[in-house]
């Protein structure tokens, strides 16, 4: 079922996107001047150009353009000039509305504009003076030697063809222009024999080499190396190769390796000092091994000596720093019933009960609630923290504690902000109602006292419209008085509850106005008016 919308509806220059116009067989009956239909009987858009006389006669549908556009356009072949010379498709302007024929002209070259010509075939082309010229074909007949840098090398043998030879000629050429040999390989060119010889980059060693290997045999640990100091002069010094027992070791891993290492166990006679890096002592998975160890020897404790205070995440603490941070941090001190101070909290003795002492940062958790602790309310979950060492015996303040509500209470209603319990949330009374388990609902008369339903009648009729108006002050009650500018409404068709769409003003400042168009009778549509 449609929506029913009884006034004028305005998009405010919106955009109606995805719509289709009403399709039907045959033009109805009924219209009003401008209403449009599509007609699918004979596929064209329709207007009414003539409205409805109700008994006298039906409304009049025209298809829209018919009188105003062209409809058909037909295109000739005939070769239309002026003075021997192409114009263009037509002679002449057209003008008119129907059917519309077309004359295109024959292209005939130049700036000429028209239809391109009869006579094309295979092997030809248009040339720029309208003619189809046949398209030659045949033989390479000559081939020039390039002269470019990188294209030298190229010689011709046989300039005319039709069958030119064409070699690369490398004699006295520093560029042949083309790829060069694959891989690493090199093109020389050598006189004395009838082709060029490839050898490899590797072939070429000579002083392009920074890398040198020493053939160290067996047992040698003396090797000479040959070179020139920054006066010129030729040396060959020896080098032995050797170390200190217990701390370096020289070993041949084979013909290409010789390796000088740490001992398995390194012995410092004096001290280690790194002035970069770090010192790590790997466990590398054997338990018994990765620790570091300092042996007493002398007067030398056998201690590790760190900065007092470390700058680095992964630095060690001095036992000075680990001592300053660890005092005075808090401890939990067990659950307190905030409906009997117990632990006594408030240095009120009673009962065989009195103050203890607590360090800052200490706390407690609420397990029992109730308002013992300083007349504040509490509830189990709830935290209270120590903010100033308390002295055993002593009095102490709600200063020297902070309270942190967890809201783990269940919210309540209350006849004033102040009286609603703020646990989880507060509510108005006056509106919501709140059971002990803390179900929330909204009170029926609230409901029933701002929302009201009301049929529209007493209705006027002017110039096709019909008009309802609502006296919100009779229909809500005089207190409080009821605005219009406060008024939501909703309208229905009374027997089928359809929502329809009229125009709602308000009236004043306490009525609203319901406008139908085309008029309507009493009773027929209901309006659902609620005040917020």
């Amino acid at each position: 079922m449609a929506i029913n919308f009884l006034n004028t509806v305005d998009l405010n220059f919106n955009q109606l996107n995805k719509a289709a116009i009403q399709n039907l067989g045959a033009d109805p009956v009924a219209g009003v001047l401008g209403q449009i239909y599509y007609d699918t009987s004979v596929s064209a858009l329709k207007i009414c150009t003539t409205a409805q006389v109700v008994g006298v006669s039906n409304a009049v549908w025209t298809e829209v353009g018919a009188t105003s556009g062209v409809e058909k356009i037909t295109i000739g072949n005939a070769n239309v000039n002026s003075g021997g010379v192409n114009t263009g498709l037509v002679r002449t302007p057209v003008s008119g509305t129907g059917e519309i024929v077309l004359t295109p002209a024959i292209y005939g070259g130049a700036a000429n504009v028209g239809m391109v010509p009869t006579g094309g075939a295979a092997n030809k082309y248009l040339d720029g003076t309208g003619a189809w010229i046949d398209v030659t074909t045949g033989d390479i007949e000559s081939v020039n030697a390039a002269t470019a840098a990188n294209l030298l090398g190229i010689n011709i043998t046989t300039p005319l063809g039709p069958n030119p030879t064409v070699g690369l000629d490398i004699v006295g050429r520093d560029s042949l222009g083309g790829a060069p040999a694959t891989g690493d390989q090199l093109l020389i060119y050598d006189l004395d024999v009838t082709k060029n010889k490839k050898v490899t980059v590797g072939n070429l060693v000579g002083g392009f080499e920074t890398t040198y290997t020493i053939d160290v045999p067996i047992g040698t640990t003396n090797v000479n190396l040959q070179g020139s100091d920054s006066t010129g002069v030729i040396t060959n010094d020896p080098i032995t190769l050797s170390g200190f027992s217990g701390q370096t070791t020289s070993t041949r891993i084979g013909p290409s390796e010789l390796r000088v290492a740490l001992t398995p166990s390194v012995v410092i006679a004096n001290d280690l000092t790194l002035t970069s890096g770090n010192f790590v002592v790997a466990d590398a998975g054997d338990a018994a091994k990765g620790n570091l160890t300092v042996a007493k020897a002398g007067s030398f404790g056998g201690q590790v000596t760190i900065p007092t205070v470390p700058t680095d995440p992964a630095s060690a603490a001095s036992k000075a720093y680990v001592d300053e941070r660890v005092a005075g941090i808090g401890v939990y001190q067990g659950p307190y019933n905030a409906a009997t101070d117990r632990p006594v909290l408030t240095g009120v003795a009673g009962g065989g009960f009195s103050q203890l002492a607590y360090d800052v940062g200490d706390y407690f958790v609420v397990s029992v609630a109730g308002n013992a602790f300083f007349n504040i309310q509490l509830e189990p979950g709830d935290f209270i923290f120590v903010d100033t060492a308390i002295a055993a015996g002593s009095v102490p303040t709600s200063a020297k504690y902070t309270v942190i509500i967890a809201d783990a209470n269940i919210a309540s209603a209350g006849a004033t902000d102040a009286l609603a319990n703020k646990g989880v949330s507060g509510f108005d009374s006056a509106n919501f109602t709140v059971t002990a388990n803390g179900w929330v609902q909204l009170k029926e008369e609230v409901i029933s006292g701002r929302m009201r339903k009301i049929a529209l009648t007493g209705g006027t009729d002017s110039g096709g419209q019909t008009t309802f108006t609502v006296n919100l002050a009779t229909l809500f009650g005089a207190t409080p008085t009821p605005v219009a500018a406060d008024a939501i409404a909703t309208v229905k068709e009374t027997t089928s509850s359809l929502i329809v769409y009229p125009i709602v003003t308000g009236n004043g400042t306490g009525s609203l106005d319901f406008k139908f168009i085309p008029t309507v009778s009493d009773s027929t549509y209901t309006a659902i008016i609620s005040i917020v």
